[in-house]
C-alpha cells in the first residue's frame, strides 16, 4: 500500500520470525516493518504466550510514527505498555493491540485483508457495519485507557525513593558506560554523574541504531539501591562491575 507507515521492531528474547522464545536469543532489530508484518509478529507472540517460556521475557519493542510501545507476555497473555502515551497493562487480543499501535486506519486494512485472504466474502454492507463496530470499539477502548490512571508496570518490585545525599553517592558510584556485548543487537547503558541515563542499541558494524534517554530515579528496593527507569523497570546492581536491566547483564566498560 503506497504511503503506508512502517515500524521499527526489536525482538527481545525471541527467535527470528517469533517462532520460539529463549533468554539466549539476542535482541534482533527489524526495520521498515509493514502493517501486515507487524500484525503477524503480534499474533505469533500471542501463540507463544501460553507456552513454557522458562527464564525468557519475550517482548516486541515497537517504534511507531506516534509513539513507542512494548508488547510483553504476562501470565500467559499479552500486555502492552508505552513510553510516550498513557497506555499500560490490560489484557487485550492481538488485533486490539495491533489497532492501538497502528491506529483506526490500520483496523480498516486488517478487516479488508481478512475478507480477501480466502475466507468467505462478506457483503459490502456487512463489512462496513463490522468496520464501524471495530473502529468505535477501538476508539472507546483508547479513550478509556488514555483517561484512566495508568496501572503499575507488571512485575515491578516495591521500592522507596532515596534521599538526596545517599542518592548522589549511589549515582556517583555506578556512573560509567556499560554494555551487554559488542555484536549487532547488543545494548549499552551510559550513566552520567548527574543522574542522566541513556539506553543505546547497536546495529550493524557497531553503529548506534537507537539512543533513548531514560528518566532515572535512585531508589531502595528490598534493601538494595537501584535506579528506577521510566517508572517501568529497575536498573539493579549485580556486582561492582555490572548492572542488570530487563534481565540482561551490562558489564562496565568505562571508566
Amino acid at each position: 500500500m503506497s504511503g503506508e507507515p512502517t515500524f521499527t521492531v526489536t525482538l527481545h528474547h525471541l527467535a527470528p520470525g517469533v517462532t520460539a522464545a529463549g533468554a539466549t536469543w539476542p535482541d534482533t532489530p527489524l526495520a521498515d516493518v509493514t502493517n501486515k508484518k507487524l500484525r503477524e509478529l503480534i499474533r505469533a507472540l500471542a501463540a507463544l504466550a501460553p507456552t513454557n517460556l522458562g527464564s525468557a521475557a519475550p517482548e516486541l519493542r515497537v517504534v511507531a510514527p506516534h509513539g513507542q510501545f512494548v508488547v510483553q507476555v504476562a501470565a500467559g497473555r499479552l500486555r502492552i505498555n508505552s513510553w510516550t502515551i498513557k497506555v499500560g497493562g490490560a489484557d487485550l487480543s492481538p488485533d486490539q493491540i495491533f489497532a492501538l499501535i497502528t491506529g483506526a486506519e490500520a483496523v480498516a486494512d486488517a478487516v479488508g485483508a481478512e475478507a480477501s485472504d480466502g475466507s468467505p466474502k462478506r457483503s459490502r454492507g456487512g463489512l462496513m457495519a463490522l468496520l464501524a463496530v471495530v473502529i468505535l470499539g477501538t476508539n472507546a477502548l483508547t479513550a478509556w485507557m488514555l483517561t484512566r490512571p495508568p496501572p503499575p508496570p507488571p512485575l515491578l518490585p516495591d521500592y522507596t525513593l532515596m534521599t538526596k545525599e545517599p542518592a548522589a553517592r549511589f549515582v556517583a558510584e555506578i556512573a560509567g558506560d556499560y554494555q551487554t556485548g559488542a555484536k549487532e543487537g547488543a545494548r549499552a547503558l551510559k550513566i552520567s554523574k548527574d543522574g542522566h541515563v541513556r539506553w543505546l542499541h547497536f546495529g550493524p558494524g557497531g553503529k548506534i541504531a537507537e539512543d533513548t534517554e531514560v528518566a532515572a530515579q535512585p531508589v531502595q528496593s528490598h534493601g538494595k539501591p537501584a535506579l528506577l527507569a521510566d517508572e517501568r523497570a529497575l536498573i539493579e546492581v549485580a556486582d561492582a562491575a555490572s548492572l542488570v536491566f530487563y534481565n540482561e547483564t551490562y558489564r562496565r566498560k568505562a571508566p
